[in-house]
C-alpha cells in the first residue's frame, strides 16, 4: 500500500497516542501535536513519529502548521482530529468563558484545521478526515451539557462536511467512543468553576461520579484505534463509528426517543404545512 501521510491532534496520551502508534507499525509517517515540550519528547521517543507543540486554542496558529507539514511532506492524507477534553457540571455553573474554551478546542479549532488541510486535498482529489466525537454527541445527559454541545456541533458541521467534500474524492468519518480507558476523566477532565450544592443534593456529585470511572472505564482505546484506521482503510466503511458497546445502548436509546416523538407527533407537525 501507498506511504500515508497523517496529522494526529492531541497524542501526547490516549486514542490519539494508539492510533498513532498503529499507524505507523503500518509504515506510514505520522505527524502529531501536543501542548507541552515533555509530552513532545515523550511522544518522539516512544513512537518513531514528529510532533509540534501547539496550543490548538489558538487558532491563528494552524495554517503556518498545516503549510510546514506540507512542505516537508508534500501532502496530508489522513486528519485526525481527536485533540479536546470534556468540561463537566451543571448548565447554571459554568462561566463563559469555560464554554469558549469548551468550543474552542472541540469545535473551532477543528473547523480551522479542517478548512486549511482542506485545499491541499481537494487538489489532490483525495483524503480522509476522522472527527473524534463522543457518545455525548447522541444524547446529552446530566452535567455534560456543556461537553456534549460541543460535540453535537462538531457532528452537525461533520454531517455537512462529508456531502460538500465528497464529491471531490475526501471522506469524512465520526467516530463516536463511549468510556474508553484512557485519561479523559483523569489528567484530561475540567470541572465548571463553581459548584451550586441545589444540584449536588438532587442530582449527585458529578465530580465525583466521573473521578471514580476513572481507570475503570470499559472501552479498550487499542481497539478503537484499530477500528478507525480500519474505516480509513476501508473504502466502504460508513460515516459513523460507534465504538463500545455504550454508544450501541445511547444509539438504540435514541433511536427509541425519535419513534416515539415521530408516532406521537406526525399528524400535528404535519398539519403545520400549507
Amino acid at each position: 500500500m501507498e506511504q500515508k501521510v497523517w496529522l494526529i491532534t492531541g497524542v501526547s496520551q490516549g486514542l490519539g497516542r494508539e492510533i498513532a502508534r498503529q499507524a505507523t507499525v503500518m509504515g506510514d509517517i505520522v505527524i502529531g501535536t501536543v501542548r507541552k515540550e515533555e509530552d513532545k519528547v515523550s511522544f518522539e521517543r516512544n513512537i518513531p513519529a514528529k510532533a509540534f507543540i501547539i496550543d490548538l486554542k489558538e487558532t491563528e496558529q494552524i495554517p503556518s502548521l498545516i503549510e510546514k507539514i506540507i512542505k516537508d511532506h508534500k501532502q496530508i492524507d489522513v486528519l485526525v482530529n481527536n485533540a479536546g477534553f470534556g468540561a463537566f457540571g451543571m448548565l447554571e455553573e459554568f462561566e463563559e468563558w469555560e464554554i469558549n474554551d469548551q468550543f474552542q478546542v472541540n469545535f473551532i479549532s477543528v473547523w480551522k484545521l479542517c478548512q486549511n488541510v482542506l485545499p491541499h486535498m481537494r487538489a489532490r482529489g483525495q483524503g480522509s478526515i476522522v472527527q473524534i466525537s463522543s457518545r455525548a454527541g447522541i444524547a446529552a445527559g446530566v452535567g455534560n451539557g456543556i461537553y456534549a454541545a460541543s460535540k453535537f456541533a462538531l457532528e452537525g458541521m461533520s454531517e455537512a462536511m462529508k456531502q460538500e467534500v465528497e464529491p471531490f474524492g475526501i471522506k469524512v468519518l465520526l467516530a463516536e467512543p463511549g468510556a474508553l480507558r484512557t485519561g479523559f476523566f483523569g489528567s484530561s477532565v475540567r470541572y465548571a468553576k463553581n459548584e451550586l450544592q441545589d444540584y449536588t443534593n438532587k442530582l449527585g456529585n458529578i465530580r465525583i461520579g466521573t473521578k471514580n470511572m476513572d481507570g475503570k472505564q470499559s472501552g479498550d482505546p487499542v481497539k478503537a484505534a484499530h477500528a478507525i484506521i480500519e474505516a480509513v482503510i476501508n473504502s466502504d466503511s460508513l460515516f459513523r463509528i460507534p465504538l463500545t458497546s455504550g454508544t450501541i445502548e445511547i444509539m438504540k436509546a435514541k433511536i427509541r426517543e425519535l419513534e416515539h416523538c415521530v408516532e406521537t407527533s406526525e399528524a400535528s407537525a404535519r398539519n403545520v404545512d400549507f
